[in-house]
């Protein structure tokens, strides 16, 4: 929730650019930070109403581990690789950490997702994602 508060400050200072028609382009981070705090909010709330029922729950896994692994990955070779790509492959690779194991599902709703994710983006958010180097 803490961080929560520091991102939306960050998003409510000097007005940036507008865009066509008048879209902020903080109007989406804005919306996704307040989700965050909110949910943090659940989380905490319901840890505070909630018996100790388990507390030999290590903190760091190899699934936990694996998925941060997967977006410093993800990170690295975005601008390289473009959104697309790196997108697909994040998507693969943590479902497949995470112990999915139905690929041809698994790729079809990777691929679906991203390319929806990516019309939200460049016709209704009106905000451009990198293309990338290679492609």
């Amino acid at each position: 929730m803490g961080l929560s508060a520091v991102l939306y400050a960050q998003t409510t200072g000097s007005a940036g650019p507008v865009f066509v028609d008048d879209i902020d382009p903080m109007q989406y981070p804005r919306a996704l930070i307040l989700l965050l705090g909110a949910m943090g909010a659940l989380l905490a709330g319901k840890g505070f109403l909630a018996r100790a029922e388990r507390t030999d729950m290590p903190l760091f896994t190899r699934h936990t581990l694996g998925v941060m692994a997967v977006l410093i990955l993800y990170a690295a070779f975005f601008i390289t690789l473009g959104f697309f790509i790196t997108s697909v492959l994040a998507c693969l690779g943590i479902a497949l950490i995470m112990g999915y194991r139905r690929l041809p599902l698994l790729a079809g709703a990777s691929v679906l997702s991203v390319v929806l994710i990516w019309l939200m983006y460049v016709y209704i958010l009106r905000i451009p994602l990198p293309s990338g180097s290679l492609f």
